[in-house]
């Protein structure tokens, strides 16, 4: 959700911030822009954490981006995905042409996966790394090694097909498969995505 000092804009009905809330964070973070700037230290990005929630905060010309996130969760897939989106937004607000998008599958390796978090398809695979995460952390793994399977498993999905939403059920046979070793969790995994992709339109 985009924060002004009029109020939010954008994605409020999903929010669960109230306006009055947004306005009262656009005009802080304002404030604390100014203050570093002058400090020769400029905001790049704020996190807080309250409860089992964490907030992202990036200052956005004179708004602010308010991201909510599970406290635990891992926040550089949503930094490597605002990253591309922040100047992107900057430019359409200036009234340049919006550049094409990137093609899936130019590039190898991280990069690849990088493109298809930045597509139409990257919210439904970050929360699908999120439940992900959050059930092979029980297994010992951290951040960085449940990323990297995620990632694996998306080239792997890449090779095999377009990527799409109707393709997403694919991809959760590959993750699923590396859970093997957890039967449970891995039953849990995977009626929880099935969650997802109904509501992304991939299962009925």
């Amino acid at each position: 959700m985009l924060a002004t000092a009029d109020g939010p804009v954008g994605a409020v009905e999903y929010a669960h911030l109230q306006p009055a809330v947004a306005t009262d964070v656009a005009k802080t973070v304002r404030r604390l822009v100014v203050a570093s700037t002058t400090a020769n230290s400029p905001l790049r990005e704020l996190l807080i954490n309250f409860g089992p929630t964490r907030m992202m905060l990036r200052p956005v010309s004179e708004d602010v981006l308010i991201v909510l996130l599970d406290r635990d969760g891992d926040t550089q897939p949503i930094r490597t995905l605002l990253d591309r989106e922040i100047p992107r937004m900057l430019r359409l607000a200036q009234g340049e042409p919006e550049a094409p998008a990137p093609a899936i599958g130019v590039h190898e390796g991280d990069d690849e996966v990088g493109e298809l978090l930045a597509s139409p398809l990257g919210p439904v695979l970050l929360e699908i790394e999120a439940v992900y995460h959050n059930y092979r952390k029980h297994r010992g793994l951290n951040q960085g090694q449940t990323r990297g399977h995620m990632h694996e498993q998306i080239r792997e999905w890449l090779l095999c097909c377009n990527p799409s939403n109707y393709t997403l059920p694919l991809l959760l046979d590959g993750l699923s498969e590396t859970m093997t070793d957890d039967p449970a969790g891995r039953s849990g995994f995977v009626g929880e995505v099935q969650s997802i992709l109904r509501r992304a339109g991939a299962l009925r």
